[in-house]
C-alpha cells in the first residue's frame, strides 16, 4: 500500500504536461518492453531511451549518474508501477524535471495477488504478459503522447490503432496454438512469480521456487516440493528466464534429478534475439507448446 500511494503522489505532481511542438519527443522507458510499446505508438515522432537495457536483469539493476542525466532531458517518462520499478521515484524526484509527466503503464489494471506455500506475498507486476494488459498499456501510453503532443493527436492514435489490431490478432493465434496443450499439462514450473497474468488469461497453473527476490536461493523445502510435482506430472518441463543465470543453474540441476528439460521463458526483458513484445509473445507460445503439447 505505501509503494502504491508514492506512486500516486508522484504521478500527482508531475501530471501537469507541458506540450511540446516541432520536435521529436524525448522519451525514457524503465525497461525495453515498455520502450517497444513507446515506439510503436510514437513511431518517428519519439526518440525512447530504456533505462535498463535489453537483456539486463531489472531485479538487480542500479540506477547511475548517466542514467539521472537522460532522465533530466526526458520530456515524458514510462514506468510499469505495480512495485516493478520503484527505483524511479529516487530519479524522479532528484533529477527529473517538476513538469515532466509520468505514465504508470499499469495503472486501473487489477493486481493478482499470490499466496505461495501458505505465505501472502506482493502481487506480480507482470501485467504485461497478457495481451489484454498490454493494450490498456498502449492506451495509457497514447493518451500520455497526445497530450504532451496535441499537433501530432491522429499521427498517434491511427498507430496505436493499427498497433492494437494487430495484438489482437496475436492473441487470436496465441489461443488457438496454446488450445493444442492437454488441461492435464497445463502446469507452469518456473523460478519466480513473473507468468501469473499469462496463466490467468490462458489457462495455465504456475507452481514456482520464488515470489519476490528472483536472486535468492530456494529452500530446500521449496526443491522437495517441486521434486515431488514434477514427479507426479506428464511433462517434466521447467521454465527459466534468460536474465536470471542463478535460476537457470538450479532449474538445470532439478531437471537433471527428475529426467525433465528446462525451456527459457521471456518475461522481463527483450534481447538481440527476442526484439519486440509481439515476438516475445509469439516466442513463449511456441515455447509453452513445444513444452507441454
Amino acid at each position: 500500500m505505501k509503494k502504491i500511494l508514492l506512486w500516486t503522489i508522484v504521478a500527482a505532481l508531475l501530471s501537469l504536461t507541458r506540450p511540446v511542438y516541432g520536435r521529436e519527443l524525448q522519451v525514457v522507458t524503465t525497461f525495453s518492453i515498455l520502450e517497444d510499446l513507446v515506439q510503436q505508438v510514437g513511431g518517428e515522432r519519439v526518440q525512447v531511451t530504456s533505462l535498463i537495457a535489453r537483456g539486463a536483469d531489472p531485479h538487480v539493476w542500479e540506477p547511475t549518474p548517466r542514467d539521472a542525466r537522460i532522465v533530466a532531458q526526458a520530456d515524458l517518462l514510462v514506468a510499469n508501477g505495480g512495485g516493478f520499478d520503484d527505483w524511479l521515484l529516487g530519479l524522479v524526484k532528484n533529477a527529473a524535471r517538476t513538469d515532466t509527466p509520468l505514465v504508470l503503464a499499469s495503472q486501473d489494471l487489477a493486481v493478482l495477488e499470490h499466496d505461495h506455500d501458505h505465505h501472502h506475498h506482493e502481487g506480480d507486476p507482470h501485467f504485461w504478459l497478457s495481451v489484454p494488459n498490454a493494450i490498456s498499456y498502449v492506451e495509457q501510453i497514447t493518451k500520455a503522447l497526445t497530450l504532451l503532443s496535441p499537433d501530432d493527436a491522429l499521427y498517434f492514435q491511427e498507430r496505436s490503432r493499427e498497433y492494437v489490431q494487430g495484438l489482437l490478432e496475436l492473441e487470436e493465434w496465441m489461443i488457438s496454438e496454446l488450445a493444442r496443450i492437454p488441461k492435464e499439462n497445463r502446469v507452469i514450473v518456473t523460478y519466480h512469480n513473473a507468468f501469473s497474468y499469462l496463466a490467468e488469461r490462458y489457462g495455465f497453473d504456475v507452481a514456482e521456487f520464488l515470489v519476490e527476490n528472483p536472486e535468492a536461493e530456494p529452500s530446500p523445502r521449496d526443491l522437495a516440493r517441486l521434486v515431488d510435482l514434477l514427479k507426479r506430472m506428464n511433462t517434466r518441463a521447467l521454465f527459466t528466464e534468460p536474465q536470471l543465470s542463478g535460476g537457470t543453474r538450479y532449474m538445470n540441476a532439478l531437471a537433471q534429478e527428475v529426467g525433465g528439460k528446462v525451456y527459457t521463458l521471456y518475461s522481463d526483458s527483450l534481447s538481440a534475439d527476442v526484439t519486440s513484445y509481439v515476438e516475445l509473445m509469439r516466442y513463449n507460445t511456441r515455447t509453452l507448446v513445444e513444452a507441454l503439447e
